[in-house]
């Protein structure tokens, strides 16, 4: 086989680029099987949008979760379900998509299930969202939430959406429960399938690095200069224009030894960074997102 057919063949077997094809075979060392799992590992296409509504004049409250391949635009799973019972709104949106969708099947075999209302919705739901996405540029949670309410008008909708994004391989098997406890506190600590060498952005205002904990968001910059790297950075927003930029990460953990301190950022679930630096040294820290003012309004 050719190289112009193991690319083409690549190409049809995951729905990839061609320059994404290169990437899979290059860290794969030219292995196609390896590369076929690189592509399912690396590259998220998958982006789940689990939701709560409430339909604010009448008894009803309603579960939808979606997922969207987001190269194509096209629904890969769809589940809804409507109540006139309130305590379906109590299910958490920030669990993994997998049992959210167990949640939304249960919820039609609970008391107050809406079971005519749910059949003579769902197909009509689906196939006006799958119409909207193909129109737009960019498949956002404002997006989504826009097109529930426009599906819905003239009836008053409150909307909680909460977003996953998924490699291909996540969201072919089961969740993995045990994902996050894969931790090893040494030197040799090392989470993703790519890990980039990065620094943190300095700031005279900002938090020490030895105050840095677990879960904060710092701004950082890829330093890595391996010839793979510029693409790799393009893939999680780190390129603009053409240039190298500033991108926020996810503090996973933080080693030291006197004051010199590693710093291992989270990108993706297969892409991290170390970013190596002193103690003394302060950093750019993210504040979180204020929470919705309409959250703060409701109940539940």
């Amino acid at each position: 086989m050719t190289e112009k057919e193991y690319f083409q063949l690549l190409m049809e077997e995951t729905g990839c680029k061609r320059s994404e094809a290169e990437l899979a075979l290059e860290l794969s060392n030219n292995n196609f099987e390896r590369a076929i799992t690189t592509i399912g590992v690396i590259l998220k296409f998958i982006t789940t949008f689990k939701m709560k509504i409430i339909f604010s004049k009448k008894n009803i409250y309603g579960l939808i979760h979606i997922a969207v391949n987001i190269k194509t635009s096209e629904i890969a799973r769809f589940s809804v379900t409507f109540s006139c019972n309130p305590t379906i709104y109590e299910i958490n949106t920030n669990i993994d998509w997998f049992s959210y969708e167990k949640a939304i099947f249960s919820a039609r075999l609970n008391s107050g299930a809406m079971e005519a209302y749910t059949k003579e919705t769902e197909e009509k739901l689906k196939t006006y969202i799958q119409k909207s996405l193909k129109e737009l540029i960019i498949i956002s949670p404002e997006n989504i939430s826009s097109i529930l309410k426009t599906f819905f008008q003239p009836n008053d909708v409150y909307i909680e959406i909460e977003k996953e994004e998924l490699n291909l391989s996540q969201f072919k098997k089961l969740p993995d429960y045990n994902l996050n406890q894969n931790l090893i506190s040494s030197s040799d600590y090392d989470l993703g399938f790519v890990k980039l060498d990065v620094k943190v952005l300095e700031d005279n205002n900002g938090k020490y690095v030895k105050k840095i904990a677990e879960g904060d968001t710092v701004l950082s910059i890829i330093t890595d200069e391996r010839d793979l790297t510029h693409y790799i950075a393009h893939l999680i927003g780190g390129i603009d224009g053409g240039k190298i930029c500033p991108i926020p990460a996810i503090v996973k953990k933080v080693l030291h030894k006197d004051n010199n301190f590693e710093i291992y950022l989270t990108y993706t679930t297969s892409i991290v960074g170390l970013a190596k630096t002193k103690g003394s040294i302060k950093v750019k820290v993210l504040e979180p997102k204020h929470q919705l003012w309409w959250k703060k309004m409701l109940p539940w």
